[in-house]
C-alpha cells in the first residue's frame, strides 16, 4: 500500500481506476452466510457464552437458547447494518478524491510495517 501510493503519486492523474466487479446482493449474503456458519470462532462462542445464561433447573431449555440466538443475531444484524451503510457513505465520498486515498494507503502501509516489525522483536 505504501509503495504504491507514491506509484501512483509519480503516474499522475491520467491513469484510469481499475473497475471492480459488481456482485449482486444474493451473491455476497449467500457468501457471509456460509462464511459464517464455517467460522468455528462462532461456534466456540455460542458453546461457551450463552450456557451460562440458561438455568440448568429451568424446563425450557431449547427455548432459552433459541432466544438467546435470535437475540444475538438481531443486534448482529443491526451493527453490521449500520457498519455497512456507514462504509458504503464513507467509500462513496472518499473514492473521487485521489489525495486522501493516497495519504490513508500510506497510513494503514506505514502501520502495518511497524506492526510487523514489533511482532518480529516480539519475545515469548
Amino acid at each position: 500500500m505504501l509503495f504504491e501510493s507514491f506509484k501512483r503519486k509519480q503516474a499522475g492523474e491520467q491513469a484510469q481506476p481499475q473497475s471492480t466487479k459488481k456482485s449482486s446482493a444474493y451473491s455476497l449474503l449467500s457468501r457471509g452466510f456460509i462464511t459464517t456458519l464455517t467460522n468455528p470462532k462462532v461456534l466456540l462462542f455460542f458453546v461457551s457464552f450463552f450456557p451460562q445464561f440458561v438455568t440448568p433447573e429451568g424446563d425450557q431449555h431449547a427455548v432459552s437458547f433459541l432466544l438467546l440466538g435470535l437475540t444475538y443475531a438481531l443486534v448482529a444484524f443491526l451493527t453490521d447494518m449500520t457498519f455497512a451503510v456507514l462504509a458504503g457513505s464513507a467509500a462513496g465520498s472518499l473514492s473521487g478524491n485521489r489525495k486522501l486515498q493516497n495519504v490513508l494507503d500510506r497510513i494503514v502501509g506505514t502501520t502495518f510495517i511497524a506492526l510487523g516489525i514489533r511482532l518480529a522483536l516480539t519475545r515469548r
